[in-house]
């Protein structure tokens, strides 16, 4: 027999910085976002991962050193408890009682919220071909963009997901990419391009800013 209440404990502690309101409120906007993979809707939102407070550091000319400081301790502390906030909406709508989503979880999440106005359930021809974007996204996400991980997208693997969207590709002279710019805002043309690498199978440039991501956020860099 399950222990249901122990793993109600473990979801509790494992997402504790989770708002499942805020998560909700990130699912609605970030899926609306797109009409199809890399097309974008005309009317969607973009969402504030940073408070205006932050953005109006983050703006000023002449940053201090604890100005710098505080813009990066507040940035990946926005990161983590969004990444918390969606994963607890994510493990409610499946049923999760771990915090720590399996492929099938995923898979029945993004059929639902991501593909379901699409009426795919009735498109045999359709779906079969949207399982394998979404087999390859939740590739990439469980392994934070590399071969190995643990088949499982923890709130690691998400704020490193969070941290890519949130931030804007930089490119050296050759037009190759050499860092992230950060703005704090998620838009539908980065959120577009970002989920469109995530459906692709091969290493892109998607694989490559959730690599650096998880590196950032973890101070592994």
């Amino acid at each position: 027999m399950q222990n249901f209440g122990e793993k109600r404990t473990s979801i509790l502690s494992e997402l504790s910085n989770g708002n499942a309101e805020l998560g909700e409120a990130f699912a609605l906007i970030i899926n609306d976002m797109v009409v199809q993979s890399g097309i974008t809707n005309p009317k969607a939102e973009t969402f504030e991962v940073t408070s205006s407070s932050w953005r109006k550091i983050a703006d000023k000319p002449d940053k201090t050193p604890e100005d710098i400081e505080k813009l990066d301790k507040d940035f990946k502390n926005s990161i983590k408890e969004l990444a918390e906030s969606y994963l607890l909406f994510i493990a409610r709508q499946t049923k999760n009682l771990t915090g720590k989503i399996d492929y099938q979880q995923y898979e029945t999440y993004m059929l639902k919220y991501r593909f379901g106005h699409y009426d795919i359930m009735n498109k045999p021809e359709y779906i079969n071909k949207v399982k394998v974007q979404i087999r390859n996204a939740f590739n990439k996400l469980a392994s934070h963009g590399e071969p190995q991980g643990d088949n499982l997208i923890d709130k690691q693997d998400m704020a490193a997901y969070i941290y890519a969207l949130a931030t804007r590709s930089k490119r050296d002279d050759s037009g190759k990419f050499s860092g992230f710019q950060i703005n704090g805002i998620i838009t539908p043309e980065e959120y577009a391009v970002n989920e469109r690498g995530l459906f692709e199978a091969e290493d892109n440039l998607s694989s490559l800013k959730l690599r650096v991501a998880y590196k950032v956020m973890n101070d592994t860099l």
